[in-house]
């Protein structure tokens, strides 16, 4: 957690061995586990799949309070 993107994203985790074949996850092709989708007005604007660098990961969501 951290406050500049707690104001700003709302993060919702979603159980991708539980709602893998869900049309929560397949609707958007969510592959597998560990996947970041960041969403911004009902469209995608951001995906990374089983990135664990947390620099990458902090650029993403910098990108996103853009």
């Amino acid at each position: 957690s951290h406050p500049k993107y707690d104001k700003s994203i709302k993060f919702i985790l979603i159980d991708w061995d539980t709602f893998s074949s869900h049309s929560v996850t397949s609707s958007r092709n969510i592959p597998r586990r560990s996947t970041l989708v960041l969403i911004k007005d009902s469209k995608e604007i951001g995906r990374l799949v089983a990135d664990t660098d947390e620099t990458v990961i902090k650029e993403f969501l910098d990108n996103s309070l853009k």
